[in-house]
């Protein structure tokens, strides 16, 4: 009993570290791209393009494992459908690149957006359990992932 407490805590120490940690490449990218500097010869739009291009296809690949752990739910033959229309909108996204910087990032923001409520509706829809905490989290990291792509956008 006591060896499954620690292993859950654990676990959701590990997935709190890891999901703040991931911002940091997202604040490196807007610093990068609001001081103008590259980092080799990539400049601060390219890195936090592709690094959210990478965490929204992440992202729909946790909405595809939902879609598919509740497949018998009314919600998962259209969550499986969103995963793949989210990351071919991602990857669009990238084949914009700078060239059309206020589109993509807008990409990405509704990507995020509809991802996190998609994920939000299935858990609710299908009374999922999730770690205390997870989905609070997953809204302060949408929000703040959100808030960098809007000043991004507006640079």
């Amino acid at each position: 009993m006591r060896s499954d407490y620690i292993a859950t805590t654990q676990t959701r120490n590990t997935m709190t570290k890891l999901g703040y940690m991931g911002l940091v490449p997202f604040l490196c990218g807007l610093l990068l791209s609001l001081t103008d500097i590259q980092l080799f010869i990539f400049s601060g739009e390219t890195l936090f393009i592709t690094y959210s291009v990478v965490i929204l296809s992440f992202l729909s690949g946790i909405l595809w494992g939902n879609g598919i752990e509740n497949f018998e739910s009314q919600s998962s033959n259209k969550a499986l459908i969103l995963s793949n229309v989210i990351v071919l909108s991602a990857w669009l996204a990238v084949l914009l690149g700078e060239q059309k910087e206020f589109f993509t990032t807008l990409i990405l923001i509704i990507g995020y957006i509809a991802v996190w409520r998609s994920e939000r509706s299935m858990r609710e829809e299908n009374q999922s359990e999730s770690p205390d905490g997870y989905f609070d989290m997953r809204t302060r990291l949408t929000s703040s992932v959100v808030l960098m792509h809007g000043i991004v956008m507006l640079t």
